[in-house]
């Protein structure tokens, strides 16, 4: 069997097909062209098959079945116009025949290619995805997104209105405006006399009446460091958040600390509360025995102090075993007693470099006065002038630990102690502190606390008076018995050691036949302080003439002699007369 194999001729060259979007008019086949088959093929002319029709089409790519886009291969969603990711225009299959296609699409700034209109196809592409959010949607998005940003605008607001820095402008607010309860309740309570509203009251009327009311007040965080020593010696609170407010007054500006701590609640509405006192107010109050007022609320009395007590008894060394023990005991004492003292020069230094660094932050700051700027620094030179008292203080309880100023005598005995008071939360400010004393004029002294400051007690005219009167009775009994060797006349002016020195000196006298006549030409009183309710002393420059007889004869003579002594004085007796109990000549 034979087989023949036929070459066709070549089909007239048409446009690629593209399938319509609407199916087109039914067409007639393309005639097969024929070939003898004995014949060799031959040129053929191209034939145009009848009723063809080629639609015009569009250059853009047609998704037709596919859900991927024919230019970058995205996945796409049947019947979208644009891709999601190129933006390339698709030809859906919703377009139909005869439908005429976009124009050619116009190409913008960069190469971005624009659709119908100059609209960017991502614009387009959002415009379409907006048309298919509900109604309902649209209104209510903003809305509700309105009311969120409204609610953090207030928490905020809320939060900052609940901030350490807004109690205690809060706290200096209430107080300006006389509103002392909301402010009372915006302080911490930690307990004792100096936590009551009764206290707080009080202090505030007493503070009002002095300095009169709060005027202005500003509030800024209190700083670790400073200019002029870099950190400060000064410890830091463990907790809360450390403030320095200044408070000015009519006639006075003053700087006080005050720490925010954590009282519960939480965001937005943290609750705060205000410590005013971080420290211990050392108050040294001369006489022993005074009552101390604060604010006119009564502190307590002036005691010794028990540390320096026991240190002042290092001088007696043990003689046994369990002496030693003891002894031992107190040194330790003594040594963290010093330890003591030396912090507080160190906190003390902090105080001042602090306080002078306030001073220096001040020069230049809206607001500020020189008058403002002379009160800051004024009360900076107070603190310098507490410091060196301190550090004097120290050297003399030193001097006093090793035995210095001690002669065994009544007045060394009760001038060796530091007599006061440890107050305990007492809040910083302007206070007025009184101490009060029986035969004594009552002293005060505004402060701020919490600091160290020293009061000493005047006697009162009348004292002094009785004590001079006292002394007048003394030199009078004494050179009556050692002219007459009578000392039944010493019992009305001298008690104790002095009398039964004075006895002394004059059985000498009677054992060697002699008599002294002595002349008081003049006496100054340098010094008449008291040392508690019942005990004085009396320090005095004098000037004698005596005379020694041996019987009747001179056997000695002195004129203008000149004596510095100080004398120790104690009321004795249910009416309280004064006597001499002890004489030292210096």
């Amino acid at each position: 069997m034979n087989l023949r194999f036929w070459k066709k001729a070549p089909l007239p060259s048409i446009p690629p097909y593209v399938p319509p979007v609407k199916a087109p008019e039914a067409v007639e086949p393309h005639l097969p062209i024929s070939v003898p088959p004995e014949e060799a093929p031959a040129a053929v002319e191209p034939v145009t098959p009848k009723a063809i029709v080629v639609e015009q089409v569009s250059a853009e790519p047609s998704l037709g079945d596919s859900s991927k886009c024919p230019d970058c291969g995205a996945d796409v969603e049947p019947n979208s116009k644009f891709c999601t990711q190129c933006a390339k225009r698709l030809q859906g299959g919703e377009e139909k025949a005869g439908v005429p296609i976009p124009p050619t699409p116009v190409y913008g700034r960069k190469g971005k290619k624009k659709i119908e209109g100059g609209v960017e196809p991502w614009a387009a592409k959002a415009g379409e995805s907006v048309k298919r959010v509900p109604r309902g949607l649209k209104i209510g998005l903003p809305i509700v997104l309105l009311v969120i940003i409204a609610i953090l605008v207030t928490l905020f607001v809320l939060s900052s209105t609940h901030s350490p820095e807004s109690t205690v402008s809060r706290y200096l607010g209430d107080l300006q405006t006389g509103n002392y309860k909301e402010a009372y309740n915006l302080l911490s309570h930690p307990g004792g006399r100096y936590s009551t509203y009764d206290y707080f009251q009080k202090w505030q009327a007493t503070q009002s009446e002095a300095i009169g009311k709060l005027l202005d007040f500003n509030v800024e965080p209190r700083k670790v460091q400073n200019k002029f020593f870099g950190k400060l010696i000064s410890t830091v609170p463990t907790t809360g958040t450390p403030f320095v407010a200044t408070l000015k007054y009519k006639d006075q500006t003053f700087d006080v600390n005050m720490t925010v701590e954590e009282a519960g609640g939480t965001w937005p509405v943290k609750e705060w509360r205000i410590k005013l006192s971080e420290q211990k107010t050392n108050l040294l109050i001369a006489p022993l025995g005074s009552r101390i007022f604060i604010d006119g609320v009564p502190a307590g009395t002036a005691e010794p102090n028990p540390d320096l007590q026991q240190a002042l008894q290092l001088r007696h060394f043990p003689k046994d075993i369990d002496g030693a023990v003891d002894y031992a005991r107190k040194i330790v004492k003594t040594i963290q007693f010093l330890i003591g003292e030396f912090k507080q020069i160190a906190n003390d230094l902090a105080d001042v470099t602090e306080s002078a660094q306030r001073v220096v932050n001040r020069f230049g700051t809206s607001g500020v006065t020189w008058s403002d700027i002379i009160d800051a620094a004024g009360s900076t030179v107070d603190q310098s002038k507490s410091f060196g008292q301190e550090v004097a203080r120290t050297a003399v309880h030193l001097y006093w630990i090793f035995g210095g100023g001690d002669d065994g005598s009544i007045r060394a005995n009760l001038t060796r102690v530091e007599s006061g008071l440890v107050v305990n939360n007492l809040p910083e400010g302007w206070h007025m502190v009184s101490a009060r004393l029986p035969g004594a004029d009552s002293d005060s002294k505004d402060f701020i606390a919490p600091q160290e400051f020293e009061m000493t007690l005047s006697p009162t005219t009348a004292t002094e008076d009785a004590l001079k009167s006292a002394m007048s009775a003394y030199y009078a009994a004494v050179t009556t018995a050692e002219f007459n060797l009578n000392t039944a006349v010493l019992n009305g002016a001298l008690a104790d050691g002095a009398l039964n020195d004075e006895i002394n000196v004059v059985l000498n006298l009677m054992g060697k036949g002699q008599h002294v006549q002595s002349q008081l030409t003049a006496v100054r009183y340098e010094n008449i302080k008291l040392l508690n309710e019942a005990v004085a002393t009396v320090e005095t420059t004098e000037t004698w003439n005596t005379t020694t007889f041996q019987g009747q004869s001179v056997v000695a003579q002195q004129n203008g002699v000149k004596r510095h002594m100080i004398y120790t004085l104690e009321q004795k007796g249910n009416i309280g007369a004064w006597k001499v109990i002890e004489r030292k000549q210096l």
